[in-house]
């Protein structure tokens, strides 16, 4: 982590400022276009290029101590294998903080879950230029569609905070287009190769944390977005709510969720829904065994079916291997939860929170890739107000 990372981190649990202790350190070479945009943005100081590889996150006001290991800040607010790990290579300096106790929070329903099955899933990608089937051109394109030219604007040398970062690309657009920092958060390892990926880029900052306990200040963030990541929470309303006091009045929140486009349609994409309904539990909920693991492999021979299809009426569309089929399977049929919104449903929770100029980005802007996807689903921008 980035040392002055630490002015936006706050204890998930009561919310207080975090302190740092370094375990090892150093200071990173930065490219040249970094240095130049830390000058224009008066960021440029001797603390800029420090950079934190191992330490501790320390709470003075729950006593609470949250590891940094492989640079990045851990701050789930319960037990993960990840802390085990942290307390065995560090056991002597731990030694220092015997006051301070590990986190101990029960997490949210079916998180846990979330946490192992998402990791499974991404922790071996590797940056090759392609997600799912979009080109990492397309997913930018897309990206700069859903915010729009008002917002990315309004986001411009501030904080962007997007919740499920995944493997980073995201963030990494936001910080490209707006010339900002950006804070990427996610409960799963993947989160981890971000953070090793994107290592030398100073404006990057990454943490594994809770969208229903996120470990960052309130009323930080200029742009937040999050893209097909709450619908896969056990509420998509309570986890919209905890992130959004997380923006800052007259900042911008994005989001994306599965919508009902999927329950519409064809006879042939209501028979896939029927399927993604009857057996996503059952796998979801026996991932391991032999027979859910042979329903995976079988299904990922009907997602390349499925992508040489797309790909005869759509050349941007981009070719699916097995491993990137097995992937597409994996992610729709093992979540444990999967709910779907409608527009209206999504900004009536907004205006409840205090957001205005509510809207639905047009399916029609996405690049031709994206466009049926998008259509099927629900893509809703708002401002905070209040």
């Amino acid at each position: 982590m980035w040392s002055r990372m630490l002015d936006w981190l706050a204890c998930p649990v009561c919310h207080s400022p975090l302190r740092l202790e370094s375990f090892e350190e150093s200071h990173i070479e930065l490219a040249p276009e970094h240095i130049s945009l830390a000058k224009q943005r008066n960021l440029l100081d001797d603390e800029f290029s420090r950079h934190i590889a191992s330490g501790a996150l320390l709470c003075d006001g729950c006593r609470v101590l949250y590891p940094v290991l492989y640079g990045l800040p851990v701050l789930v607010p319960y037990p993960t294998p990840i802390y085990a790990e942290f307390a065995a290579m560090f056991a002597d300096r731990l030694r220092e903080f015997a006051a301070y106790r590990p986190p101990a929070l029960e997490p949210v329903p079916g998180e846990r879950f979330v946490m192992d099955s998402f990791s499974s899933e991404w922790i071996g990608y590797n940056y090759d230029g392609v997600i799912w089937d979009l080109s990492y051109e397309d997913h930018e394109k897309r990206f700069l569609a859903e915010l729009g030219p008002a917002v990315i604007a309004h986001g411009h040398g501030g904080l962007f905070v997007e919740i499920g970062c995944g493997i980073g690309v995201t963030s990494f657009f936001a910080t490209k287009n707006m010339q900002c920092d950006a804070l990427g958060v996610d409960l799963s390892l993947a989160v981890l190769q971000a953070s090793r990926h994107f290592k030398t880029d100073p404006f990057l900052h990454f943490v594994q944390g809770s969208a229903f306990y996120l470990p960052i200040r309130r009323s930080l963030a200029s742009v937040m977005y999050s893209h097909g990541v709450l619908h896969h929470t056990y509420s998509t309303a309570k986890s919209l709510a905890s992130i959004a006091q997380h923006c800052r009045e007259g900042g911008w929140l994005y989001v994306w969720l599965y919508g009902s486009g999927s329950q519409k349609g064809s006879a042939a994409r209501r028979m896939a829904y029927l399927l993604e309904e009857g057996l996503r539990p059952i796998i979801a909920r026996n991932l391991r065994s032999l027979p859910s693991r042979a329903a995976l492999a079988a299904m990922a021979y009907g997602y390349l079916l499925v992508n040489a299809l797309h790909r005869l009426r759509d050349t941007a569309v981009e070719k699916y291997d097995y491993e990137k089929a097995l992937h597409a399977a994996r992610d729709r049929f093992t979540p444990l939860y999967a709910h779907r919104q409608d527009f209206a449903e999504v900004a009536s929770w907004l205006t409840a929170l205090g957001f205005e100029d509510i809207e639905e980005v047009d399916w029609r802007t996405m690049p031709t890739a994206n466009q049926d996807n998008y259509r099927r689903n629900t893509g809703v921008r708002g401002r905070r107000s209040s």
